[in-house]
């Protein structure tokens, strides 16, 4: 199964949205891509390959067609995000308990199966913000894995375990750090006192606690993604919703060689609380974009708007498979499974872009491909979730379609997924940037 280690590796280096980009951005650097600043006016040249990142967790990549400008069509937007649901640190998180446990103040940050968290090796990872010569820094962290973990309550103390428990997040969830020593040790400012000693191994700089200004850190799962199966067929791991898509998307821009339209990556931030910040899809990181591009390019406001009018948008988010204990819950007639193509998604409520003419489109692409389709449409009865693509849309207007790869326990803190579906989308984005 081509793809699938270095999809691997990807999903373990990237816990957090911080670490996902920079780990885009470094495999854009090494395929000869040149990195922007949105603070700087864009200076393009035919055949260009670029990227610009917002806030340290979305980034914009492209690719420039070689011939004339006056050949461009438009645009090939591929979209997906950068986050997954974990549970994120508050401020002061240091919580003593019985004097003798340290505990961390944690919130909920996305939709997420509180119950897969319990009893597992977590890490804390995110961003730190620093001060160096007068200019704010960030970094991307992660401390030191098996950092902490929420130990779940015996079912001699709880009966009632096994019967539809409902869990709270703030008292039941809180993850276990460490141990005080003794009931006279204060635990205040421990985080800040780790970050600073990461900090330093990472920078070979002199950080105390009280320099670490501020953080964005999440508590997350560390296992490593594994193989499954009988055959290897499935695959197992944290955060597979989004970043198999976002993984994807990389490889399909990397061997881009675009024509008449300019192929772009999309990766936003925040998708799992609702998009709405200034990296997320329903900002204006994306039209902003385009209209650098367009301005770099030397491209009228009139000509770029004939542009975006000719364009299309892939949105790459994930898609329930058909379970196996409970196909009651699946669609009657739309039922994707595991490692049997992509998945084209509808909704009649419009959560998904996906449209009669959006669906012919890729519809087309996958026949002239030989790529796998499969079409997936909530229950009637079951409300769904929402993505990136109308959010996207709703700054910048060109034909969309959701897609996504099939998988099993979305938003639980290990996911299941087919092995050999990643190569179908990689496929699909490739053709896409093709075309």
């Amino acid at each position: 199964m081509e793809y699938i280690s270095e999809l691997m590796e990807f999903l373990d280096g990237s816990l957090t949205s911080y670490h996902a980009v920079q780990n885009v951005r470094r495999l854009l650097l090494r395929e000869g891509y040149a990195e922007l600043s949105e603070r700087e006016i864009w200076k393009l040249e035919a055949g260009g390959k670029y990227f610009v990142v917002r806030n340290d967790s979305s980034m914009m990549a492209f690719c420039l067609p070689t011939d004339s400008v006056d050949k461009i069509k438009g645009y090939h937007v591929y979209a997906a995000h950068s986050d997954s649901p974990a549970f994120k640190i508050k401020e002061s998180p240091e919580m003593e308990k019985e004097g003798v446990y340290v505990s961390m103040n944690t919130e909920k940050y996305g939709g997420m199966i509180l119950s897969t968290w319990f009893d597992r090796p977590l890490v804390i990872a995110g961003r730190v913000c620093v001060e160096n010569e007068g200019a704010l820094e960030t970094y991307p962290v992660q401390l030191k894995e098996n950092t902490c973990m929420i130990p779940s309550l015996a079912i001699h103390m709880n009966r009632e375990a096994n019967s539809g428990m409902a869990f709270s997040a703030q008292n039941d969830m809180a993850p276990l750090l460490g141990m005080t020593g003794n009931g006279d040790t204060s635990s205040k400012g421990m985080i800040k006192a780790m970050l600073a000693e990461t900090l330093n191994d990472m920078t070979g700089g002199d950080y105390r606690a009280e320099d670490i200004l501020s953080y964005d850190l999440f508590v997350e799962n560390c296992e490593k993604a594994v193989l499954a199966g009988m055959e290897n067929e499935f695959i197992m791991t944290p955060r597979y919703d989004d970043l198999a898509c976002v993984f994807a998307g990389c490889k399909g821009i990397m061997h881009a060689r675009p024509e008449r339209y300019i192929d772009v990556l999309a990766i936003f931030d925040n998708e799992e609380v609702g998009s709405l910040t200034r990296q997320g899809a329903d900002s204006t990181f994306l039209r902003d974009t385009l209209q650098n591009i367009a301005d770099g390019l030397g491209i009228s406001a009139n000509a770029c708007r004939t542009w975006i009018a000719d364009s299309f948008l892939l949105s790459a988010d994930n898609a329930h498979a058909c379970h196996p204990n409970q196909g009651g819950k699946a669609d009657l007639t739309n039922r994707p499974y595991l490692n049997k193509g992509v998945v084209l998604k509808y909704h009649g409520g419009q959560k998904y872009a996906t449209d009669a003419y959006s669906a012919a489109y890729v519809k087309r692409l996958c026949r002239q491909n030989d790529i796998p389709l499969q079409t997936y449409a909530n229950h009637s009865d079951i409300p769904g979730g929402s993505t990136l693509g109308n959010l996207a849309m709703a700054q910048v207007s060109m034909a969309a379609a959701d897609i996504g790869l099939p998988q099993l326990s979305m938003h639980s803190a290990c996911e299941t997924a087919g092995a050999r579906d990643i190569e179908h989308l990689i496929r699909l984005a490739k053709a896409f940037y093709k075309d």
